[in-house]
């Protein structure tokens, strides 16, 4: 019997399975269960330390964003400031340009009125007529201007040629051929443009010099405006020929006897002089009195005439002062005249110029 109900048993496998799955599902929900009852048992600390970070982070998040809108404030007005900059310079760089367009209008203008001047001076007519190539010539840094204006004009034989040797020879000859030679008809020429370029309402007056003075005016002034005077006092001049030494302290003070004194000079002239003034033993230096004794016998050193020179200009520059200017022809062996008449033109205001051969 029990052999018989054993056999009519089955073996059901899905019944067991389906009870381990009833298990581990009853399982499952229970500890679901549990963990759920536990996530609820951390409402305490850990939620505390949680919504405490998450306002710190919202607090920081605030502050951040409040220092950004500040900054961005700042960068604003920044930006602003740099644009008031660029805008002033951008006016200033427009003024600049306005005032350059202007000092170059100003400039065009200046050089067009200069240009006006001097077609207007060309076209002032001559006190006297020149001829040749030199009619129109200007010297560098020498304008005849004044309202009494004195030409002095070296008449001594060193006129005659810048060479001392072939200044001795030609001391023999011919009137005529002295009258020729080429240094004193470039020193004539060199006169007859100062006259001529006298200026219309002046009053002038011609003196040559050698051991003595002459004066070509009579001692007087002339209106440049008399055009007949003008031409006898110029003529005068340019009759004369070149002798003897050079006495150019007397030539300086009959300029300094006119009355009234005029207010320029110009000199035209070679060198140093050779013969001085006798004055007082009391009043000039030893070296001076001995310059005076050696010109006396006809013997007469470069430092002599540089003595000489500063005595007579000591006696000029006295009072008041004249402007002085000097054209200096070549003359060999008289290194010291360049320096000597530049520094008497320094000291009144006036030029001195060693022109070139071809001029005037």
């Amino acid at each position: 019997m029990s052999l018989k109900k054993s056999r009519n048993r089955s073996f059901n496998p899905f019944n067991l399975s389906f009870l381990d799955i009833m298990s581990c599902g009853l399982g499952a929900v229970i500890l679901i269960f549990l963990i759920l009852k536990h996530g609820d048992s951390l409402d305490s600390d850990q939620e505390k330390l949680i919504s405490f970070d998450i306002d710190n982070a919202k607090e920081f998040i605030d502050k951040s964003l409040a220092d950004i809108n500040a900054k961005n404030a700042v960068i604003s007005k920044i930006q602003e400031k740099l644009a008031d900059k660029n805008s002033k310079i951008k006016k200033i760089e427009a003024e600049i340009t306005s005032q350059k367009v202007l000092k170059d209008s100003i400039i065009k203008k200046n050089n067009d009125i200069q240009q006006i001047n001097r077609t207007k001076e060309e076209s002032i007519p001559d006190i006297i007529k020149i001829s040749g190539d030199g009619e129109r010539q200007y010297l560098t840094g020498l304008k005849i201007e004044g309202k009494r204006i004195v030409y002095l004009f070296d008449a001594s034989a060193s006129m005659l040629d810048e060479n001392i040797q072939t200044i001795f020879k030609l001391s023999f000859l011919s009137d005529e051929q002295k009258s020729q030679s080429k240094k004193w008809v470039r020193a004539k020429n060199t006169l007859k443009w100062l006259v001529a370029r006298l200026p219309s309402k002046a009053q002038f007056s011609i003196f040559s010099y050698n051991t003595s003075v002459k004066s070509h005016t009579n001692g007087a002034w002339i209106q440049t405006g008399d055009k007949q005077l003008v031409t006898q006092a110029l003529n005068s001049a340019l009759s004369i020929l070149p002798e003897d030494g050079t006495n150019f302290e007397k030539a300086l003070l009959a300029v300094k006897e006119m009355r009234p004194q005029p207010d320029a000079v110009y000199i035209i002239t070679d060198g140093l002089p050779t013969i001085g003034e006798q004055l007082s033993r009391f009043s000039i230096s030893l070296e001076t009195r001995n310059c005076l004794k050696s010109e006396s016998r006809g013997r007469i050193s470069p430092d002599c005439r540089h003595a000489l020179f500063q005595k007579a200009k000591d006696e000029y520059l006295k009072g008041n002062k004249i402007k002085t200017s000097t054209i200096l022809l070549p003359l060999q062996g008289d290194l010291r005249a360049a320096s000597d008449y530049w520094n008497l033109a320094l000291q009144t205001g006036g030029t001195t110029i060693s022109p070139s051969e071809d001029w005037p």
